[in-house]
């Protein structure tokens, strides 16, 4: 049936009325740039089996989708085995493999596959992003720390060249326009490396004094908070002088994982507990915030975040097999648990 002119007339208008409406809406929300872009990335270790490396992503509403690096990029070489850390910048997530040698990019919300960085990387450990650069610790030969360096990949082009470091190190950061360094690794080394990002140069080592292995650290107000041996060392990014310290107590055993969140420390011990301190107490509780029970031999504690008033945990399990994150308050209180791939190590926030 043919439709009459007042039928399309009337049409007409209720479409116009319809997309002005639409066009208003839109305008007081935001396009979402990814399937991807709010949620948990959790970097699981995985073994020597090269299907075990994998990436799983928490959503908002809880679920929990795995390995979505090979879901989303089927053809794509795979990252590689012994998946260390992520790092971001404002559009790319920078996925290290440990064994591979190299550096996946990605787009941080999407996940869709963008270069890989193979040049000047050997055993890579832990990148940051700064001054249109990406800063990554290289261990090379495990053995000794005489040979290890920094990668530094321009981000517009993927060229890489390198910065001696020739001590043990392991941890990175920025703050205040520099990239810091932690030179420390099981024991060894006792002083943090401080690296001018415009230049690539080494321009001051801060030693920490003997015994104090650096092995966390992260910036909050202008200050390295720095966790090394059984103290946290305060430096003036400013000046890069110690301007502090609190011991932590003795019975605390293997003090680990520092993270800054809502003006407080926290950090791991003991193995399966975690503490808190204020930014700026002078002393430590030895009371735990919490404690939980795990069977690992070797990963107990794998990783560790805070986050929006949230407390992140996830237990590297037999490393053979899917093993499990906790989600608990700041108070202890458990509140999810999510299973999740091989050796969960860390925990990345979109």
């Amino acid at each position: 049936m043919r439709t009459t002119f007042k039928k399309i007339a009337l049409l007409a208008v209720s479409i116009s009325f319809f997309m002005v409406s639409c066009s208003s809406d839109d305008d007081n929300e935001s396009v979402s740039q990814g399937v991807f872009e709010n949620g948990i990335f959790i970097t699981n270790e995985g073994n020597s089996a090269l299907s075990t490396a994998s990436i799983s992503f928490i959503a908002e509403d809880g679920t929990v989708e795995q390995d979505i690096f090979r879901a989303i990029n089927p053809n794509a070489e795979e990252l590689g085995t012994y998946l260390q850390d992520m790092f971001f910048d404002d559009t790319r997530a920078f996925i290290i493999s440990g064994s591979a040698n190299k550096i996946t990019v990605v787009d941080r919300y999407t996940f869709q596959y963008i270069a890989t960085i193979s040049t000047n990387i050997n055993n890579p450990r832990y990148g940051v992003v700064e001054n249109g650069k990406a800063f990554i610790v290289n261990q090379a030969d495990w053995s000794t720390g005489a040979d290890d360096y920094v990668t530094v990949v321009n981000l517009l082009n993927y060229t890489t060249s390198t910065i001696a470091l020739e001590v043990s190190s392991d941890r990175i950061t920025k703050a205040n326009g520099k990239v810091y360094v932690s030179n420390g690794y099981y024991g060894s080394g006792n002083s943090v490396s401080v690296i001018n990002p415009a230049t690539n140069v080494v321009e001051d080592v801060i030693d920490l004094g003997a015994g104090n292995s650096p092995s966390t650290l992260q910036e909050k107000n202008g200050v390295l908070y720095v966790l090394a041996g059984a103290e946290i060392f305060k430096i003036n990014t400013v000046d890069n002088l110690i301007s502090g310290s609190t011991a932590i107590p003795t019975t605390i055993e293997r003090p680990k994982n520092l993270t800054i969140a809502d003006s407080k420390i926290y950090f791991t011990g003991n193995s399966t507990s975690v503490y808190a301190t204020e930014l700026n107490a002078t002393t430590v509780s030895s009371t735990a915030i919490l404690s939980y029970t795990s069977t690992s031999a070797y990963g107990p504690m794998y990783g560790f975040a805070v986050n929006n008033g949230k407390i992140y945990i996830s237990d590297g399990g037999d490393f053979a097999s899917d093993s499990k994150a906790y989600v608990y308050s700041t108070s202890g209180s458990l509140l999810n648990t999510h299973t999740v791939g091989v050796g969960p190590n860390g925990f990345y926030f979109n």
